[in-house]
């Protein structure tokens, strides 16, 4: 039978509680953490007999199952209309008026927005993509996103959320006027909108999936339209790839020879130790092999700055390398095959790298320990010493995620096919291997026209 109720339950006497005595009933009296006076029955073990604040309502639901849950009211006639409510809404799951899903996510509708995006922040915190923690960086950037449509949508529970408000937000941030006076008045650009619009979607994503919506009502919400990205990279030639690697590995030495000052200044006399020239030599020599084995792996920055010795399988009739998913962007393992000469090339690293006193590098050691932080840098400093522009007269620039741009293309040159690109390119879909990494000109069509047959 439903009925409303108040909880008791025995507590520890307690600490600087007073007994006194009250219509012939022993009663202890106290004052709680908030400051409140609290008073209740001493049972005969010495323990308090506390009620609660709130009334409970007890209910049988439409499945037929016994529900005890609290109706947050401190009202007993209040608490009476909430279970009057609740009994109403279980007659219309009984004849098909509403589903269950349903009257879970009305008590959910009317919640602070603030609640709801705490839950969702924390429970993506500790989320695992791909085999791995979401990054603080990430949830930050969430955090703030959701923070600032939320704000000047003027939204405060989920029932508030709706799409013709965030879709006039998404056009006034692209087309409002700046006012140096309101830095809230600076446009943005398509892209850092639709990072917004994403950010609130998926919180809706997420509401659907606790049962705090029954349907996102961003559903439909269309992104804004992102012009061609401002930066345009480009693939390194052959010619450029022979400079880079060789400017590369003489730069360390170079630069240390290099008189600063002086009448002798920009020459190359200063006096080095030949242990400092082999040190020096080293670093190059490594710098100059991690360009080459980018290029020829197709690796990205991090998954190459993640490998270990043991990594690598030199001694297989096909030598091969291999990436662990929790490094991979896509969180997949892959196992890349390794031209012959820079197997021999990685080889000949290991052993002068090698610091046992049996003349073995441990499997766990990193494979190159250059400064992966600062190599953008330290690249752009390779570049000019090889001759490179940073940028052409296309407008296009070189980094070190060119290199990567650099083994698509050599691979389309060279007459791979695009499925085996794909692959070696690690892509979900071809058209990016093909019309994002993969940079073929002039010379290149007009080499295939030329293979045609004469008629």
């Amino acid at each position: 039978m439903a009925a409303v109720y108040k909880k008791k339950y025995p507590i520890p006497m307690p600490e600087g509680a007073e007994t006194i005595e009250r219509r012939g009933k022993t009663m202890a009296r106290w004052t709680n953490g908030k400051g409140q006076e609290r008073m209740a029955k001493v049972l005969d073990d010495g323990r308090v007999q506390f009620v609660s604040d709130c009334w409970y309502v007890r209910y049988t639901d439409a499945s037929g199952k016994m529900r005890r849950e609290s109706s947050g009211c401190r009202d007993k006639r209040a608490a009476e209309r909430a279970l009057a409510d609740i009994l109403g809404n279980v007659e219309k799951v009984k004849v098909g008026v509403i589903s269950p899903a349903e009257i879970a996510a009305v008590g959910h509708l009317d919640t602070p927005l603030t609640k709801h995006t705490a839950h969702y922040l924390a429970d993506l915190a500790a989320r695992n993509v791909r085999g791995r923690r979401v990054s603080p960086k990430h949830v930050k950037h969430v955090r703030e996103g959701l923070t600032r449509i939320i704000s000047e949508c003027g939204f405060s529970t989920l029932r508030d959320i709706d799409r013709r408000t965030v879709q006039r937000w998404m056009d006034k941030k692209a087309t409002s006027p700046r006012n140096p006076d309101d830095p809230d008045s600076e446009p943005l650009s398509a892209r850092t909108i639709n990072m917004h619009r994403s950010a609130i979607v998926a919180f809706c994503n997420w509401c659907v999936a606790e049962g705090r919506l029954t349907a996102n009502p961003l559903t439909d919400l269309s992104k804004a339209e992102e012009a061609e990205p401002a930066r345009k990279r480009r693939p390194l030639t052959e010619n450029e790839i022979a400079r880079l690697l060789k400017a590369t590995q003489e730069r360390p030495l170079r630069d240390a020879l290099t008189i600063r000052r002086g009448k002798n200044k920009g020459k190359l006399l200063a006096k080095l130790s030949d242990q400092e020239r082999q040190r020096l030599g080293r670093i190059g020599q490594e710098r100059a092999l991690v360009y080459k084995f980018m290029m020829f792996t197709g690796l990205r920055r991090g998954e190459a700055a993640s490998l270990t010795v043991g990594a690598l399988f030199l001694d297989e009739t096909a030598p091969y390398i291999r990436v662990e998913g929790k490094h991979a962007k896509s969180g997949r393992a892959a196992t890349l095959p390794l031209r012959a000469d820079l197997a021999d090339d990685l080889r000949r690293h290991i052993e002068r790298s090698a610091k046992a006193d049996d003349g073995r590098v441990p499997l766990d050691a990193p494979l190159f320990e250059i400064d992966w932080r600062n190599l953008l840098r330290t690249f752009n400093l390779d570049l000019a010493a090889a001759g490179i522009p940073k940028r052409d007269a296309q407008g296009r620039t070189v980094d070190v995620h060119c290199l990567r741009h650099t083994f698509a293309t050599l691979l389309a040159r060279n007459g791979v096919s695009p499925g085996i690109a794909q692959k070696l390119m690690r892509h979900s879909d071809i058209r990016l291997t093909m019309n994002t990494y993969t940079h073929l000109d002039l010379a290149d069509t007009a080499s295939a026209v030329a293979s045609l047959p004469a008629i």
